[in-house]
């Protein structure tokens, strides 16, 4: 096969160049190892101030059970991948209850009852098996920073900047970890980042095809591929992308070479990841129709009616289970909210209104000058940069033009790696001379910001948006309250010895889990003491968890209690009710 041109020879596909020695590449390495020792550190002690949170509840007991039990119907409403690898830790504890999952259900909403079954089984550990839980996407994000380093790294060198490379990457790694909106993420059981970092690996497994069209780079882009499938359904998108993004490489690179060899070589890694997903749910009820599945959402029962609904799917049934539960549950009646409005369904303006709230004035700063660098100085090829920054641009289109429920900023992290690489490299490059100078104020600017937002980061607002404390005023919901301030309310209530506290939490969990001694008030009528409402119940009910009990509650409206006489990390308000004078 014929390989494609490379910028500025071998050095931009290795992205390891010998000619200034080695000694900026040891100072690269030795700051990055730094800086990911700060990462972890702020990720584990904030997660330890945190509790556990509402879908935290499902995501891990959805690994540990089909680990436990190797059915992957236990993988339901998400892929297994990220759920599996976070609940390893958890086989090597020693747990007072054996591991013994329920019975597996092709009902994908059993991600919930399954969630409560490990809740109410395990309550002894249960605390314990999250904080074990929870370090494994705090290590998946320090190998995605580690790819950003290099990314960036290879990125500054294409364009001429051979001794920026190390900068570039250090700014760029900088800039991720040290972002309020990942930590928040990075240290709790989810998917949100780890599937960034798996999106991230197939679209530089990609780029490393197109660099060298070789058939064994078509096959590592396809295994990518795959695993990128196995984690959340945004990866879907990366198919069209790859399809366009080779022809459009091809045109700018190897207009005289055959595009057949290209497209066979994309079409073979597709065929690759298809084989990658199967495998990742052990090849479980390969082959099934559409029309012998139990489909929910209203898209898949238009399918099933149709021709294709008889023929066989070359996908896991389990899969094709957890699309529609997904489908139908983005197309659920919970409402959302955004500057004073609650609305239904999607708004066009949601993403880009919430990126402005939720990016700190530093974050606005540092993109601005990287746009202006990276398209008007840098000299980044073309190819390179459209490369870069398809997915990030693809995603944010897709979420905004959806008319479905809109999920918070956290459906934007698998395109924030690729922003990282893209600011990193452009700043240093078109720094110059003082390319030193500027990364060390770009570092510490991302260092500044990540600890002055410690440890609340995902009540996390810019000061334009009313800070941590007033976020709730223009958002609710996964931008600012997902049930994790647990640990703050227990210690707050324990410093002013609180008692019995009348408790509305947008949570699954027990709050007796944290030592809260609580009730929930039925027909929102209270009594003298303390008062605690999560911010999220203002705009939206919930199911919340009453002494094993599920109760629906909300919205609150506790404007009668006047100001709050506490916030507890932006998430949870304490009002403080007097007893009534004679």
């Amino acid at each position: 096969m014929s390989d494609a041109p490379r910028v500025n020879g071998p050095q931009a596909a290795s992205g390891v160049s010998r000619s200034d020695g080695a000694g900026p590449v040891g100072r690269g390495a030795i700051g990055l190892a730094l800086l990911a020792a700060v990462f972890v550190m702020l990720c584990i002690a904030s997660a330890r101030q945190k509790a556990v949170t509402v879908d935290e509840l499902g995501h891990l007991p959805s690994g540990v059970y089909t680990l436990a039990s190797g059915d992957p119907r236990h993988a339901t409403l998400n892929p297994p991948l990220l759920n599996v690898l976070s609940a390893l830790p958890v086989f090597a504890l020693s747990l007072e209850s054996s591991i013994e999952p329920p019975a597996a259900s092709d009902d994908v909403f059993s991600f919930w009852s399954s969630g409560y079954h490990f809740h109410e089984r395990h309550r002894a550990d249960y605390l314990r098996i999250f904080s074990a839980a929870r370090q494994v996407p705090v290590l998946l994000m320090v190998l995605l920073g580690v790819l950003v380093y290099r990314w960036a790294n290879e990125l500054a060198r294409s364009s001429g900047s051979s001794e920026g490379g190390p900068a570039a990457g250090l700014v760029a790694a900088s800039l991720f970890w040290f972002s309020p909106n990942l930590i928040a993420h990075a240290r709790i059981v989810g998917t949100d980042t780890g599937t960034a970092l798996f999106i991230a690996v197939a679209v530089y497994a990609l780029r490393g095809m197109l660099l060298r069209n070789e058939r064994w780079r078509a096959v590592a882009f396809g295994v990518a591929l795959g695993f990128a499938q196995l984690t959340k359904f945004y990866a879907l998108l990366l198919y069209p992308l790859a399809l366009v993004v080779v022809i459009a490489w091809w045109c700018w690179r190897a207009p005289d070479s055959p595009l057949r060899s290209w497209l066979v070589h994309c079409a073979a890694a597709f065929a690759v990841s298809i084989l990658v997903l199967n495998a990742g749910y052990g090849f479980a009820e390969f082959g099934r129709s559409l029309d012998s599945l139990a489909l929910h959402s209203d898209t898949a029962r238009a399918l099933q009616s149709t021709g294709i609904g008889s023929l066989p799917l070359p996908l896991p049934a389990a899969f094709v289970r957890a699309v529609d539960g997904q489908w139908l549950e983005v197309t659920s009646d919970i409402r959302s909210f955004l500057l004073g409005e609650s609305f239904q369904g999607g708004r066009l303006d949601y993403y880009l209104i919430v990126l402005l709230l939720k990016t700190s004035l530093f974050g606005f700063v540092v993109f601005a000058g990287a746009a202006f660098f990276g398209f008007f100085r840098a000299g980044f090829d073309r190819a390179e940069t459209a490369l870069l920054l398809a997915f990030p641009v693809l995603l944010f289109l897709v979420l905004s033009i959806s008319d479905n429920r809109q999920l918070g900023l956290r459906a934007l992290l698998a395109g924030f790696p690729f922003l990282c690489v893209f600011m990193g490299a452009a700043w240093t490059t078109a720094a110059g001379s003082r390319r030193r100078f500027v990364a060390s104020a770009l570092v510490a600017g991302a260092l500044l910001t990540g600890g002055v937002a410690y440890p609340d980061y995902l009540a996390h607002f810019n000061s334009f948006a009313g800070g941590g404390d007033g976020g709730y005023r223009v958002a609710s919901d996964a931008n600012i309250d997902i049930g994790q301030d647990l640990v703050g309310l227990a210690a707050y209530l324990d410093e002013v010895d609180a008692g019995t506290v009348q408790l509305y939490y947008f949570g699954s969990v027990d709050p007796a889990l944290y030592g809260i001694d609580y009730r929930v008030p039925e027909d929102y009528r209270l009594e003298p003491g303390y008062v605690a409402v999560s911010v999220s119940l203002y705009r939206m009910s919930y199911d919340v968890y009453d002494h094993g009990v599920l109760r629906k509650v909300g919205p609150v409206d506790l404007s009668s209690l006047g100001d709050p006489v506490a916030s507890i990390g932006g998430s949870i308000h304490v009002y403080y009710r007097k007893p009534a004078t004679g």
